[in-house]
């Protein structure tokens, strides 16, 4: 059965315009418990940062932040999708260390805990509280995996190679970078404007 008129699968990447858009919405709003948008925007900056999927961050601590700060990298565990450790690294660029410092807890625990805070959220629930709200601020053209679309499509603009961004990124071919290395519609009204018609 074809898809209806009109849909898509495609979707769009979260660049920084988006990020800022849903870290406003999610400070600004009256309907979110305080511990609602702390998670969110726990995650969202994560996501942002990291180029991660929701559950390679789903699980992580304080202790696991207060490294990344302290290293300026950070490796996944063998629990990613692929199978294999993953080393996340930051620039020199103290941006992103401080992004970290403000999602970083008071006290130890998991990052997204669940209402009892020993235990962590379960990552479809925290994907789906995510995806709503991504939903509702920017459309039904995003989703929490929009993220890792930015991420490599930043990665690809600022010049590096698909098969550094690959590596980086975890992904075991180089097709499937490929596939989210997204042309913005900016870039895309910028090379009609150029166009000679």
């Amino acid at each position: 059965m074809a898809r209806p008129t009109g849909t898509t699968r495609a979707k769009k990447p979260i660049l920084k315009k988006e990020f800022d858009r849903l870290i406003s919405a999610t400070n600004r709003s009256l309907e979110l418990q305080s511990n609602t948008k702390l998670k969110l925007t726990r995650a969202f900056t994560m996501l942002y940062l990291t180029g991660c999927r929701i559950s390679e961050i789903a699980n992580m601590r304080t202790t696991d932040i207060q490294e990344m700060i302290r290293a300026n990298e950070y490796s996944l565990t063998n629990n990613t999708k692929t199978k294999s450790a993953r080393l996340i690294s930051f620039s020199e660029n103290q941006t992103q260390v401080e992004f970290l410092k403000k999602i970083l807890p008071a006290a130890d625990g998991y990052l997204f805990p669940r209402n009892n805070a020993s235990e962590p959220m379960h990552t479809e629930s925290l994907k789906l509280m995510m995806n709503r709200f991504i939903q509702k601020i920017l459309g039904t053209l995003y989703s929490t995996h929009s993220f890792r679309a930015g991420y490599i499509t930043t990665a690809h603009q600022l010049g590096l190679s698909l098969e550094h961004i690959r590596q980086d990124i975890g992904h075991a071919s180089i097709a499937t970078t490929a596939r989210y290395a997204t042309v913005t519609h900016t870039e895309i009204s910028q090379a009609k404007n150029r166009r000679v018609w």
